[in-house]
């Protein structure tokens, strides 16, 4: 009978006849009713109850109250209570890509109220080091955080740091926002960076950032040298490449008798999404370059995208 009224929409009603309070379902049906009313203040009230003493309920519940507490814009309480839930050892496979789902729902809404309240503080070091550690993460919410620890002593970080540039799955872009925060912080300390199948040491007191190193330079100078007359806005793209190029394979070295190829690399492989064609002779003859090495800097290209 309550469950069919609920099921037709009528939370009031089923409400008034959900009274036994002993009865773990009925404390969560009484969850579910007042967050489809709106009631979340109600809901998060009777939720801390309903959670301490669930049992066979308690992941239903647990996600009914997660629902109050967002609602309640109680962030700080919830991300405790998902924090705590995601770091024990077992959790139903459906119910921990719901609280996945969750966490990242509730860092976003916190970081707009903090952003109309004009914080700059969004996340805490722990909820930084769980992003980190986290194997899927939103897009938005890793940038921000990453854009987060510019603004921190990133010294408290150090192990969360180690894992991720060790770990081949992690994006290789945020990897080198890592490497480049190092940097700025003058991070003494040796590090080992798993990047598109490669392994390098790298050690943050000594490295230049992305763009300060000779090789975009280089690079640079021979793509302009090339393309500045014949099609200037070739080679603004082309030059657009070459920083993507940097910053999703860094810390790769890339030495001087190295930069021809890999303008010539970069002017090919541009012009071709492009659809313009491009003589592979010619390129031989204006980067005075070998097309058999042409073919291994294309394959690293690729090999990014």
């Amino acid at each position: 009978m309550i469950e069919e009224l609920m099921s037709e929409g009528q939370f009031s009603a089923a409400l008034e006849k959900l009274n036994d309070l002993n009865d773990e379902k009925t404390r969560y049906l009484r969850l579910v009713c007042l967050n489809a009313m709106g009631e979340y203040r109600q809901s998060m009230m009777e939720g801390a109850n309903a959670k301490a003493m669930a049992k066979e309920t308690y992941y239903d519940v647990l996600v009914a109250y997660l629902e109050a507490l967002k609602e309640c814009e109680e962030y700080e309480k919830a991300i405790d209570i998902l924090v705590e839930e995601l770091g024990m050892p077992y959790i139903p496979y459906e119910y921990e890509s719901l609280f996945n789902e969750v966490y990242d729902q509730i860092l976003l809404e916190k970081q707009e109220m903090n952003a109309q309240l004009d914080r700059s503080q969004i996340f805490s070091i722990e909820e930084i080091e769980k992003l980190l550690d986290r194997k899927n993460v939103n897009d938005d919410l890793l940038y921000m955080a990453l854009d987060q620890m510019t603004q921190l002593n990133i010294r408290m970080l150090l192990p969360a740091l180690h894992r991720y540039l060790e770990d081949d799955l992690k994006p290789a872009f945020a990897k080198t926002l890592i490497m480049e925060t190092l940097i700025q912080q003058q991070i003494d300390d040796e590090f080992e960076v798993h990047k598109n199948g490669h392994i390098y040491d790298f050690n943050p007191a000594i490295s230049a950032l992305v763009l300060e190193r000779e090789c975009y330079q280089g690079i640079g100078k021979q793509l302009v040298r090339v393309l500045e007359d014949d099609n200037p806005a070739l080679m603004n793209q082309c030059i657009d490449y070459l920083e993507y190029f940097l910053y999703a394979s860094y810390p790769k070295e890339i030495y001087e008798d190295e930069y021809a190829l890999y303008a010539a690399g970069i002017h090919y492989y541009v012009a071709s999404m492009q659809n313009i064609d491009v003589s592979e002779v010619d390129l031989e003859v204006d980067y005075n370059v070998n097309l058999e090495m042409l073919e291994e800097v294309l394959l690293a290209l690729k090999s990014i995208e």
